[in-house]
């Protein structure tokens, strides 16, 4: 069936659609008996008549060639004298109304019409049965038009007669009524709901009870040629209708004492949506900014007061700052406004509470907030000072104070830095330095370990994700550590860990700055600074198919190959004597160095973990002296054993003696026999040297 474009039912027929497509065409000159071929191929009693332009120029009834037979004509003659000219044509594009009227009009003359398109060339052929058939289609889609209208409407609708009796009914006045249409048809209405209180004459919008139920009653005449047939009664239920005016009345109360608290408050009270617009201002409120609530109302409060609301909005975390407004000191604090979303407490809104500094418990207030702030800010510098900056990478090897001048002045950019070597060397400290020396240093440094997280997090923990990405995701979505960093700095440590899938994402926001999340639609622009870091060579790992050789060229624009410790043996002892430091503050403890014998201990270890291992070795020794030394029985039994044997010794001296040994032993081996070289090495003179070989015969 077809479907209509639109409710006017004389427009959902066009002739075109209705027309008979399968016609011939006469010539002037045709003979008689190619007329009569023509009628039988299409079986039509009118044919049309065009030119050599196939223009239509006359048409050629039926009845006009019975007329040349009986005229005595041949059937080789022309049928020119016997053509209609000017005949009446139909527009292809004409609508149901239109063609009725044209049909009607010219039946007298013809039994069909012609279809004309828009250069009056023949394109079919329109009469009396293809109007029936469009008739046909109008009707019966009206039917179903109205159908679904009377069945889908929100009204309850009963259909009666001249006489009362119903004749139609549609589901929703069933469920309101508990009726049914077959057990209902032909009975009286008035038997069927007593209530109903029906009138002579049309009315609208009359409150009734009928069967308890509270309902809107219109009664309209149903009319048909100026002659009532029957009425069609609709019912609106207001039972839900008044079920709300009663809540709307509960909340207009509450509204009300709520208005009455706010306002009794002597402090401005600021209510914003998470978005960061004004909802609500009280009376304090608009003294405070001088103005009125309702053109305050919308407007981002962060042009009131400061950006905090939309962090808090993020975080759902409380705030507390200080701001100035109209020249007057004040505290104000910003409390989220959770609600419970189908089992997850999401932040909708803030309220930001101004206290005014012309009162003595706001005074006291703020007070004690200043000094707060104080001593945070102090920690937060000292931390500053002491575990992010350059300073804080203790080093006498020439090499490597190079290469920290090197870093400090490539901090100024934002160029991506990797940092390659083995683990345990310092690669995170190296990076956060760089941070902390950067025009960065005030937004955050986020470090991430790509070995860490499960490759199937990876992604959405790097970019976020977007609400209800995936089952099990967060409705409220996720941000991801990209978008933490924005503005700051991003440390990937362990990059050679990466797969590749995720390599090639971390590549576009090296290219073009964007990324995007998870279940994300539109691109997100993000502004980092990119620092990598891997104790892997991943050249190899390029030509294994393991790292993007195109990732790696974008990664290695600034490089820094951090060295081992046995590469720099002189920072071994100032290190551990930073290390001491900081355990005595960790573990409330007092050492005050190293023995000698523990010094030469460390200097001659290999350290294959490097400055990490340096540390937990003082970490160590540090538990257990306590106070004082740190000797070499404090020592793990891996530091002094060298080469293939573990040394168990029976008493302490025995332990000095066979480690002195050995430590000579060791560094004649490093130096390769050069007494000199070893000497330097150990840190001794030579006579000292020489008179300690003689003592364990190794001369």
């Amino acid at each position: 069936m077809m479907v209509p474009e639109n409710l006017n039912y004389t427009s959902w027929l066009t002739v075109k659609q209705m027309m008979n497509k399968h016609f011939r065409v006469i010539h002037p000159g045709d003979s008689l008996r190619t007329v009569i071929q023509y009628y039988q191929d299409s079986r039509l009693d009118t044919l049309p008549v065009v030119d050599n332009n196939n223009k239509l120029i006359g048409v050629f009834p039926k009845k006009r060639l019975y007329k040349a037979l009986l005229d005595g004509s041949s059937l080789d003659d022309p049928c020119t004298p016997y053509i209609v000219n000017k005949p009446i044509s139909v527009s292809w594009d004409l609508c149901y109304d239109e063609i009725s009227m044209v049909v009607r009009s010219s039946k007298s003359l013809v039994d069909y019409v012609v279809v004309v398109d828009n250069h009056s060339k023949p394109v079919g052929m329109i009469g009396t049965a293809e109007y029936l058939r469009g008739s046909q289609k109008v009707i019966m889609t009206s039917h179903v038009l109205l159908e679904s209208i009377f069945n889908a409407n929100y009204e309850g609708i009963i259909v009666i007669d001249n006489n009362g009796k119903i004749l139609r009914i549609n589901p929703i006045a069933e469920k309101m009524f508990g009726l049914k249409a077959s057990k209902i048809k032909n009975s009286h209405l008035e038997r069927v709901l007593p209530d109903l209180k029906i009138f002579s004459k049309g009315n609208r919008g009359i409150k009734q009870t009928i069967q308890s139920l509270p309902v809107i009653v219109s009664q309209m005449p149903i009319i048909a040629d100026d002659v009532q047939i029957g009425t069609k009664i609709a019912f609106v239920d207001i039972s839900d209708m008044e079920e709300m005016a009663r809540e709307l009345e509960i909340i207009k109360d509450l509204q009300t004492n709520l208005d009455g608290v706010l306002n009794a408050s002597s402090d401005g009270v600021f209510v914003s949506d998470v978005k960061g617009l004004i909802k609500y201002v009280n009376e304090s409120g608009c003294r405070l900014i001088n103005d009125s609530a309702e053109a305050m109302t919308g407007i981002p409060i962060k042009k009131l007061l400061s950006e905090v609301p939309a962090e808090v909005s993020k975080t759902g975390v409380a705030e507390v700052e200080e701001c100035i407004i109209n020249d007057r000191n004040c505290i104000v604090s910003h409390i989220p406004i959770n609600k419970d979303i189908y089992g997850e407490t999401e932040t909708v809104g803030v309220v930001s509470t101004v206290y005014l500094d012309d009162n003595r418990l706001t005074e006291e207030i703020a007070r004690k907030w200043l000094s707060l702030r104080q001593q945070v800010q102090y920690y937060r510098d000292e931390l500053e000072k002491r575990g992010n900056s350059f300073d804080n990478l203790v080093s006498k090897n020439q090499a490597f104070m190079k290469m920290k001048s090197d870093a400090q002045r490539i901090a100024r950019s934002s160029s991506t830095v990797l940092l390659t070597g083995e683990s345990g060397v310092g690669k995170d400290m190296f990076a956060h330095a760089i941070h902390a020396a950067s025009p960065r240093a005030n937004h955050p440094f986020v470090k991430v370990n790509c070995a860490a997280i499960p490759e199937s997090l990876l992604e959405s923990e790097l970019f976020g994700y977007t609400p209800g990405s995936f089952t099990g995701a967060s409705k409220k979505g996720k941000i991801g550590y990209f978008t933490q960093a924005h503005e700051g700095t991003i440390f990937l440590d362990e990059i050679g860990d990466m797969p590749l899938s995720i390599q090639a994402k971390i590549l576009q926001v090296l290219q073009d700055k964007q990324f995007m999340q998870v279940g994300g639609v539109t691109p997100e622009k993000v502004d980092v600074r990119i620092i990598a870091a891997t104790n892997k060579n991943l050249r190899d790992a390029i030509k294994e198919g393991a790292f993007r050789l195109d990732l790696y060229y974008r990664l290695n624009v600034i490089q820094f190959n951090l060295p081992s410790l046995r590469e720099r043996s002189e920072d071994i002892l100032p290190l551990a004597d930073v290390f001491i430091t900081k355990y005595n503050e960790i573990l409330g403890a007092n050492v005050i160095g190293i023995s000698q014998a523990a010094q030469d201990a460390l200097l001659v270890y290999s350290w294959p973990g490097n400055i990490r291992e340096l540390e937990n070795a003082i970490e160590r020794a540090a538990n257990y002296v306590w106070e004082g030394e740190i000797g070499i029985e404090h020592l793990s039994a891996q530091i002094f054993q060298f080469g293939q044997k573990v040394h168990e010794p029976s008493s302490y001296r025995a332990v000095l003696s066979d480690v002195d040994k050995e430590m000579l032993m060791v560094a004649l081996k490093k130096a390769k026999g050069n007494k000199s070289a070893a000497a330097r090495l150990l840190k001794m003179s030579r006579s000292a040297f020489y008179e300690k070989l003689g003592k364990y015969n190794l001369s």
